[in-house]
């Protein structure tokens, strides 16, 4: 059983709540892995050391899984025709943008409740102003030019059928209350499927919904205030609705203090 290292700040998930660490996915780039398209490490092993106490990673790139070698010829991001697409920098007629958003799907499908022993993603940890896997971060390109920035094209499908995954990248993470705040949505994440989704009880949302009482009462000031107005509400639309709202307010909430 592993024990909560969140406590006393997040003593509303029990022990027995979290008896497993929660599994995120994480850009296999940022633990080591020499994966880059010129064939660097940009591993981060602090942060990683830090994370893996209380989460269990699970390394993706999604440039190599989809076939492109290391090194390979880099590709970035082209805003044309209100499309945007990954293209190669030097030869543009190289498209991966399908290939990208299929692995995607595929990804969700394999760390699926409905794969009989196979954790369930939750949470994403995506390398910063990659061409697939920036948060909004990732340069966009229109003729020779950046004109803004963006999601990458891995990372945007993730969250287009995901909305309710928690997110972030590396440079979000780097002090310690910020990486707390990111525990807490992947542990509440993971409570929701134990208690909503596996046991398939009716009760199920409403049972979860009580928790939001219990995080309210561990906060104060302005960030007990984003969720007032859920947590006084009756859940509605789909437990997965719910999850997202949760999940929406918990992003807006202040970073707090670590334990």
């Amino acid at each position: 059983m592993i024990k909560s290292k969140l406590s006393p700040a997040y003593r509303f998930l029990k022990q027995q709540e979290t008896q497993t660490k929660p599994q995120v996915g994480i850009s296999a780039c940022l633990c080591g892995d020499k994966v880059r398209y010129d064939g660097r490490s940009k591993g981060r092993p602090e942060l990683i050391s830090a994370l893996e106490k209380q989460l269990k990673l699970q390394k993706i790139c999604p440039e190599v899984a989809i076939g492109m070698g290391v090194p390979r010829a880099p590709i970035q991001l082209i805003k044309d025709t209100g499309k945007i697409e990954a293209r190669g920098v030097e030869n543009p007629a190289n498209d991966v943008t399908v290939e990208l958003k299929d692995y995607a799907s595929n990804l969700i499908k394999t760390y699926s409740l409905s794969n009989a022993g196979t954790p369930f993603l939750c949470g994403f940890i995506f390398k910063a102003r990659s061409p697939s896997c920036g948060v909004g971060s990732t340069p966009l390109y229109k003729e020779n030019s950046v004109e803004g920035v963006g999601n990458g094209i891995f990372s945007h499908q993730i969250q287009q059928q995901l909305p309710w995954l928690p997110i972030s990248e590396e440079e979000d993470l780097l002090q310690p209350e910020q990486r707390c705040h990111f525990v807490l949505q992947t542990q509440l994440v993971q409570l929701f499927f134990n208690v909503v989704i596996t046991t398939a009880s009716e009760q199920g949302v409403m049972t979860f919904h009580r928790t939001i009482a219990d995080i309210r009462q561990e906060l104060s000031g302005t960030a007990q205030a984003h969720l007032d107005q859920l947590a006084n509400q009756p859940p509605a639309g789909t437990p997965f609705d719910y999850l997202t709202r949760l999940i929406r307010a918990l992003k807006k909430m202040p970073s707090l203090p670590a334990q």
